[in-house]
C-alpha cells in the first residue's frame, strides 16, 4: 500500500519557492491547483487514450478497428472515455498542446482558454470551478512555462483514482505557508486512511451519502472507490454536501469531476444555513472543524429541530455537528465521522447532550485513534459511528462497541502515521462480526474491543472513552492541551468573578454595620 497521497511535494515546493516573491501566497495556490488539474485531466485522458489505441490496433481484441482513419476518429469519441469515468479533453485543453506552446508570449491566454473550453464541455461539473487567472496574474510567460515544464514530470501513480489529490495538495500548501496564511493546515483535508476506514465500516453502497462539512470531498472519493471494488454502478450513489468556503468547494467539484461523478455540492454555513433541511441520508460522513468557538449558538432559533437534545455552548460546536448528523439520518441511516476527543468526556451542557444521545441508543461504536494521523496537526481524534433511532439490530440494542485502535498505526514520517489496509481490515472485522450477530465473547478482545451496555456507560458518568471499557488500566489523558487550558481559563475567570462578588457582599455587610473601608 502507498500511504502517501502525493509523491511530488518537492516539485510543488520548488515551484513555490521560486515564485512566491512575485505573487501572494493565496494567489499562488490557485495558480498551482488550476495547472495541476489541467495536468491530471490530461494524464487520465492520455492513459485511457493509450489503452484505446492498443485495443483498436489489436486484431484479437473485440474493439479492433481495421481502417486507420476510423481508428483515429474513434479515439476522439467522447463515449469511450465517459463510459469509464474519464473526462474527454478537447485538443485546446490538452496538456501536450499547452507544453508545445509553453514558451509563447500568450501562454497565459491559452491557459485561460483551456479552462473556458473545459467549462463549455462540462458546464454542470466545472463552471466557475477551475481558477481562471493566468492572463491577469503577475507571472510572465517565462514563469508559466517554468511551471508547465516542471509539472510535466509529475507521475500521479497507478492508484491515482482513489486519492483526494487536490485536497492533499491544498493542505500541503496550508501547512507550508501556515505563518503567512495565519492559520493551521489540515482544516478540511481528511487523511485517506480515515476516510477509507469510515466508508468501509459504514459499508457504503447504493443510496444517498451526505457530508455537511465536505471540504475537498475525500469521503466521496473513498466511497466511489469502494463502489468500484464492489462492482456497483457509481451512479447509484447520490452525492450531496455542503462547504462554507469557496476554495475547498472548488476542489471538491474537481475531485468529483475526476472521478466521473456528479454531486449536489452547495456553499453555505451548515450551522446557520442548512442547505438540505429536508435531506435524510443513508450515509452521513464528515470531518468537521473541531472545538469550534463562536459557532453562533445565539443565532439558533428556539424551535430548530436539529437541536432536540439541547443547544451546545457557543464556545464549542462539537455537539452542534453531532446533532446535525443525527437530524439528517434516514430511518435506516448510519453516520461515521471524525471528532475531537473532548466530546467523549466533556461535562456541562455538552455532557448533558451526550447523555441524552447515549440514552436514546443512537451510539453504535466509538474508535479511539492514534495521534499524528493528520498531516499538519498531532491532535488525537476518535471516530464516532451512529445509527438512526430504532435501527440497531436486536442483539445490539442498548449496547455500544468500543475499539481502542491507538496502537494500530504505521509511521510514515516523523510527524505522521497512517492506518494500513491491514489495520482497517482488523477494525472493520469487528463491525462485520456485529452485523452477523456473533457473540460478544467472539467480539470482545481485551485491550482492543469491548461491547458495553448503556448501564455500564451510565456508571462511568456517560463517558465514551474506549480505554475505560476495553481493559486499558491507565489510559492517557486524551484531552488536548489547548482544550485543557481553555477549560482552566474559563474556570479561573468564573472563580475570579465569584471572588469579586463575594468581596463586594462582605464589604456591603461591613458598611451596614457602620464600618467604612479604607
Amino acid at each position: 500500500m502507498k500511504e502517501k497521497d502525493i509523491n511530488f511535494e518537492d516539485k510543488l515546493w520548488k515551484a513555490a519557492d521560486k515564485l512566491r516573491k512575485k505573487i501572494e501566497v493565496h494567489e499562488y495556490k490557485y495558480i498551482v491547483l488550476g495547472l495541476i488539474f489541467l495536468r491530471y485531466l490530461s494524464f487520465a485522458f492520455e492513459e485511457r487514450r493509450k489503452d484505446l489505441q492498443e485495443a483498436f490496433s489489436d486484431q484479437k481484441n473485440e474493439d479492433y478497428i481495421s481502417d486507420k482513419n476510423f481508428r483515429e476518429q474513434a479515439l476522439e469519441d467522447r463515449d469511450y472515455y465517459l463510459d469509464v469515468g474519464i473526462m474527454y479533453v478537447p485538443e485546446g485543453a490538452r496538456w501536450d498542446y499547452l507544453v508545445k506552446n509553453a514558451t509563447q508570449p500568450n501562454i497565459g491566454e491559452l491557459l485561460d482558454k483551456a479552462v473556458e473550453i473545459l467549462e463549455g464541455e462540462y458546464p454542470k461539473q466545472l463552471k466557475d470551478v477551475i481558477p481562471k487567472i493566468y492572463t491577469s496574474t503577475n507571472l510572465d510567460h517565462f514563469d508559466l512555462a517554468y511551471l508547465i515544464n516542471l509539472f510535466s514530470s509529475i507521475d500521479f501513480g497507478d492508484d491515482h483514482k482513489g486519492k483526494d489529490i487536490f485536497g492533499r495538495i491544498y493542505e500541503y500548501f496550508l501547512g507550508k505557508f501556515a505563518e503567512a496564511e495565519g492559520k493551521k493546515g489540515g482544516e478540511f483535508y481528511t487523511p485517506r486512511s480515515l476516510t477509507n476506514l469510515i466508508v468501509k465500516v459504514l459499508d457504503v453502497k447504493s443510496g444517498r451519502i451526505f457530508d455537511p462539512a465536505c471540504g475537498s470531498g475525500g469521503f466521496y472519493v473513498s466511497s466511489l472507490k469502494e463502489l468500484e471494488k464492489k462492482r456497483i454502478d457509481k451512479a447509484t450513489l447520490s452525492i450531496s454536501g455542503q462547504e462554507s468556503k469557496q476554495m475547498p468547494w472548488k476542489i471538491c467539484k474537481m475531485n468529483l469531476a475526476l472521478q466521473g461523478a456528479e454531486g449536489d455540492i452547495r456553499i453555505g454555513d451548515s450551522y446557520q444555513d442548512d442547505k438540505f433541511p429536508d435531506l435524510r441520508a443513508d450515509f452521513v460522513v464528515s470531518n468537521p472543524p473541531f472545538n469550534d468557538s463562536g459557532w453562533g449558538a445565539e443565532r439558533i432559533k428556539y424551535d430548530d429541530p436539529r437541536f432536540k437534545f439541547g443547544l451546545p455552548p457557543d464556545n464549542n460546536g462539537n455537539f452542534a455537528w453531532i446533532q446535525h448528523y443525527i437530524y439528517h439520518l434516514s430511518p435506516r441511516g448510519k453516520a461515521g465521522f471524525v471528532m475531537a476527543n473532548g466530546a467523549l468526556s466533556g461535562g456541562g451542557a455538552e455532557g448533558e447532550i451526550r447523555k441524552k444521545i447515549i440514552e436514546s441508543d443512537l451510539v453504535w461504536a466509538i474508535v479511539a485513534c492514534p495521534p499524528k494521523l493528520f498531516y499538519n496537526v498531532s491532535l488525537p481524534v476518535s471516530l464516532w459511528f451512529l445509527r438512526a433511532k430504532g435501527s440497531k439490530p436486536e442483539h445490539m440494542k442498548g449496547k455500544v462497541l468500543f475499539i481502542y485502535a491507538k496502537k494500530l498505526f504505521k509511521q510514515i514520517s516523523r510527524r505522521q502515521v497512517v492506518f494500513t489496509d491491514e489495520h482497517i481490515a482488523k477494525i472493520a472485522e469487528k463491525f462485520k462480526a456485529l452485523d452477523k450477530g456473533e457473540t460478544e465473547e467472539r467480539i470482545n478482545e481485551t485491550g482492543f474491543a469491548k461491547i458495553a451496555t448503556i448501564e455500564e456507560i451510565k456508571k462511568n458518568g456517560y463517558v465514551l472513552t474506549p480505554g475505560r471499557y476495553v481493559g486499558i488500566k491507565l489510559e492517557e489523558d486524551e484531552t488536548p492541551f489547548e482544550e485543557k487550558m481553555k477549560g482552566y481559563s474559563e474556570e479561573l475567570s468564573r472563580l475570579l468573578k465569584e471572588e469579586e462578588k463575594l468581596a463586594k457582599n462582605v464589604k456591603n455587610v461591613f458598611e451596614s454595620l457602620g464600618f467604612k473601608g479604607g
